[in-house]
């Protein structure tokens, strides 16, 4: 004679309570799945399913759900499932471990490219490491201030700029800007103690050489009121000179003075070319009277006695005043 257990479906099975050790066989255990082999406590709705863990499950037609909330595992630390195969994941804690592939947004966006490791997304909250690569938006401050206007290309409300030494840097030292609101002055330090700032001006050209009257670096002054932006003024350098100069109104910049590669210093003349003279002054020079004679004179100064006061050449007041020649041991009139 057969052996017959308790049987049904899953459905009767969830309505009753088997008692102690009694064991029920789930009929449609296979669409239903389930475990085909339950046994009961007395207490438990349904029993306990008996050798779960070597169970293959295909074919349910139903949801998957824990007894209670937030305590069930699936797999071990240890214990690992191999693949997962499924349409969509919530998760509304944490992703531990590694994402291999894409990752997707509720719209099917890719929003993590695995092939390129790049990131197409909104961001909330921090990033920690370094970001290589564009950054595309805005970026605010911890207390949402914007720092960078994306939309308009603007840099504001930042009072220190720290460039740090370290890979894909380009740079071998750490250097800090601050802005002084109070005095509307930049400042740019060494946090190195004890050494000097630099500031380079570099201009690259991939194909034949610079030329020695094509700028190198240049600073531009400007002014912005009511009549709009006005560009009057720079300092600009070239390989072989140094020029200040003012806007003559057309852009000519005729008024200047340069200091030449050789040592030369010009004021006026053509502003390429290289002074004719250690002081090359193309205009008119004026030297003030002197009432007293200069101290500590060395061959060769010039210098206007007024004639009166001082009075080297003893010309008692003709002409006054006139130009005076220091020859190495007394003043010499030129005149």
């Amino acid at each position: 004679m057969a052996l017959q257990l308790r049987r049904g479906t899953n459905a009767e099975r969830g309505a009753i309570t088997p008692a102690l050790g009694e064991l029920v066989y789930v009929t449609d255990y296979t669409t239903a799945g389930v475990a085909p082999l339950f046994v009961g406590d007395g207490v438990t709705v349904g029993g306990s399913p008996v050798g779960a863990s070597s169970l293959t499950f295909t074919g349910i037609a139903g949801n998957v759900t824990p007894d209670t909330d937030s305590t069930r595992d699936l797999g071990t630390n240890t214990e690992r499932w191999a693949n997962a195969y499924v349409d969509d994941i919530t998760v509304t804690n944490l992703v531990t471990g590694t994402v291999k592939g894409d990752v997707q947004n509720a719209a099917g966006q890719v929003v993590f490219d695995a092939a390129s490791g790049s990131i197409t997304a909104n961001i909330t909250g921090s990033v920690s490491g370094s970001v290589v690569g564009h950054v595309v938006g805005s970026v605010f401050g911890d207390d949402s201030t914007q720092l960078v206007d994306g939309a308009n290309a603007n840099i504001s409300n930042i009072n220190n700029v720290n460039f740090n030494a370290g890979p894909n840097t380009g740079l071998n030292e750490v250097y800090q800007i601050n802005v002084d609101t109070a005095t509307n002055l930049v400042r740019i330090g060494h946090a190195t103690d004890d050494e000097f700032p630099r500031v380079a001006f570099i201009r690259q050209k991939a194909a034949g050489a610079i030329g020695d009257t094509d700028a190198v670096g240049r600073l531009q002054f400007t002014k912005v009121d009511t009549n709009g932006e006005t560009f009057f003024g720079l300092v600009s350098v070239t390989p072989n000179q140094m020029f200040f100069s003012i806007d003559d109104g057309v852009h000519g910049f005729a008024k200047f003075f340069k200091f030449y590669k050789t040592g030369k210093f010009a004021i006026n003349g053509s502003s390429p070319n290289e002074p004719d003279a250690e002081l090359d002054v193309d205009g008119v020079a004026k030297l003030s009277p002197q009432t007293n004679a200069p101290a500590n004179p060395v061959t060769g100064m010039i210098a206007v006695a007024d004639g009166s006061t001082w009075d080297p050449a003893s010309k008692g007041g003709t002409p006054n005043p006139y130009p005076a020649f220091y020859d190495g041991t007394a003043w010499v009139a030129m005149a």
